[in-house]
């Protein structure tokens, strides 16, 4: 599976089969539909474990699609993992659907055996999971209140700047609007470009 054709399937995956024709070759179809196929079951079961995945895609996911080989089946998995979000990573999302999930599998079994006694645990510990015991939670906009602005003229409340004591502000004007003016075109220099040397040794 080269990246060129892993790249197209990626971007065609949710498109029909029959659109494919002469887009993506036949190989790269049967990868899409495996990919789709053990995403499918990933969603469908989350206790599948890699091995698990393995065995389904050498079986030619279950007779639906052409079998792989064993190394084959390792690199579609890579792949199926980038697709669902990288489960190996587990992401906090996909630790709840598992909790959620795995919850609702304890109590269709219990039921199944007639455990009724497990079945209403199942139900206890999901519905506290999912927090169904609690009133849910409303935002008291009241308590959003808008900031408050007050104008001042006090220039210390601006970080890095300093009152200039013991001067004549308007004077101080004065003589800056009188050095700028002065200026001509010929007194304005370029700035020397300065190399950073640890940036040309990181690039």
């Amino acid at each position: 599976m080269s990246r060129q054709s892993l790249d197209k399937v990626l971007k065609h995956l949710y498109d029909d089969v029959d659109t494919l024709k002469g887009v993506l070759t036949q190989n790269e179809i049967d990868m899409k539909t495996r990919f789709m196929l053990s995403v499918t079951r990933k969603l469908d079961r989350p206790l599948t474990t890699d091995q698990d995945l393995v065995t389904f895609l050498m079986s030619g996911c279950n007779g639906t699609t052409k079998a792989v080989s064993r190394s084959q089946a390792y690199r579609d998995i890579a792949a199926i993992n980038l697709i669902t979000g990288n489960i190996q990573l587990a992401s906090k999302n996909w630790m709840r659907h598992m909790i959620v999930e795995g919850a609702k599998e304890i109590y269709q079994k219990a039921l199944n055996r007639g455990d009724f006694k497990g079945a209403a645990a199942a139900l206890d510990k999901l519905g506290k999971y999912t927090r169904c015991d609690k009133e849910d939670e409303t935002m008291d906009w009241s308590e959003m209140l808008p900031p408050v602005f007050e104008p001042s003229d006090d220039i210390t409340l601006i970080d890095g700047l300093d009152v200039m004591e013991g001067k004549d502000i308007e004077k101080e004007r004065k003589r800056l609007r009188s050095l700028f003016n002065r200026l001509s075109a010929d007194d304005v220099q370029d700035a020397e470009v300065i190399q950073d040397e640890e940036s040309d040794a990181e690039s």
